[in-house]
């Protein structure tokens, strides 16, 4: 579903997609800590239980990596587009006085405050030039 925001809109929006967003990030976080976890039993000598513990550690690594796919999902069923999970980058498609914009929300950030122009999503964010109304 495309659907094309104003930045009063975006923002209003911003406390669902920092919902999702706190779970992806959660997510991502903990598969990081279970990623780790199976690189040391690898590296391990003793093989007692090895391979039921990586089996194990595969799985919740496996639903970890489902969890994120389904907040993306989540964000894409609101017209949004993830542009990267680390840091949690999303593309709200927006409309603003001049015309079509990109708003861009970044993990951590209390409200949308930067932007694209359309076709220059993947340079640099800018801040948005507000005026005062």
């Amino acid at each position: 579903m495309k659907r094309t925001y104003t930045l009063p809109e975006a923002n209003r929006v911003l406390a669902l997609v920092r919902a999702i967003g706190a779970e992806l990030i959660e997510r991502r976080t903990l598969r990081r800590t279970l990623n780790r976890q199976r690189e040391q039993l690898e590296a391990s000598s003793t093989p007692e239980g090895l391979c039921q513990s990586l089996a194990e550690l595969d799985a919740r690594i496996y639903e970890q990596d489902d969890g994120v796919a389904r907040c993306k999902q989540e964000l894409e069923g609101l017209g949004m587009t993830v542009l990267r999970t680390n840091p949690l980058t999303v593309h709200i498609s927006g409309e603003s006085r001049s015309g079509p914009v990109v708003f861009c929300w970044q993990e951590g950030e209390s409200v949308v405050c930067f932007g694209h122009p359309v076709g220059e999503e993947e340079e640099q964010r800018r801040p948005l030039r507000l005026k005062a109304g």
